[in-house]
Formats: C-alpha cells, structure tokens, sequence
C-alpha cells in the first residue's frame, strides 16, 4: 500500500461511505473534518494483516452493489440527499461491521483532528 493510502483511500471513496457519514453527522461536512476522519480510518486499516486488510478493501469495494441490491436498482453516484439504502446495505451482514467500524474510526479521527480539537475549546 502507498503512502496516501493508494487502493484502500479508492476503495474508501468508491464505497460511498463519505456521502453517508456527511448526511448522518453534519460535523464531518467539512473538509478538515472530513480528511482526519478519514486518515484515521485509513492510518488503522494500515496496521492491519494483509489478508485482513484485503478483505476490507473488497467489502468496501462491493457496498455500492449491495446499496444497489437494497435500494431497488439505485446507483450511488446518482440522486441527491439521504441514501436510504446505504442504511439497509448496512444491516446486511458483514457490511455491517464494515460500516460500523468505519464510521466509528471516522468520528474518532474527526475530534482528535484539527477541527475536533477547535470545536472542543
């Protein structure tokens, strides 16, 4: 994996995760919010075994399919607003965890970024 994060950052952004997070915790809607967050993210999957990190990655990679199974044939990079079926994606099992875990890791990275630690002042 590259420095920037290379395949994982890709798969991160393919998977529509962002979109999700930034209607569902408006604090990540700005970009120094939105960057720790997802350098956090990025920075812990790195420690992970490859095997693992792989798996991941594929996870990531295959949400857009599973939003697409769960909301009646809607693409992720079309339509404007909520994205319901990000949310029953996200019940499926084994994307749960994905987006459970990548969520949690995101809003953790946000408040021990530069904008968590201004708004905590």
């Amino acid at each position: 994996m590259t420095r920037d994060g290379g395949p994982m950052r890709a798969a991160l952004r393919a998977s529509g995760l962002r979109s999700y997070w930034r209607h569902h915790y408006p604090a990540l809607g700005g970009g120094p919010a939105m960057a720790a967050a997802e350098a956090h993210l990025l920075n812990t999957l790195r420690t992970l075994p490859l095997t693992q990190r792989a798996g991941y990655a594929v996870l990531l990679r295959a949400l857009p399919v599973a939003y697409w199974l769960t909301s009646g044939g809607r693409s992720l990079r079309h339509g404007a607003g909520e994205r319901p079926g990000l949310g029953a994606a996200a019940r499926m099992p084994g994307f749960r965890e994905v987006v459970r875990s990548s969520t949690a890791l995101a809003l953790l990275g946000a408040l021990d970024g530069p904008a968590g630690k201004e708004e905590a002042r």
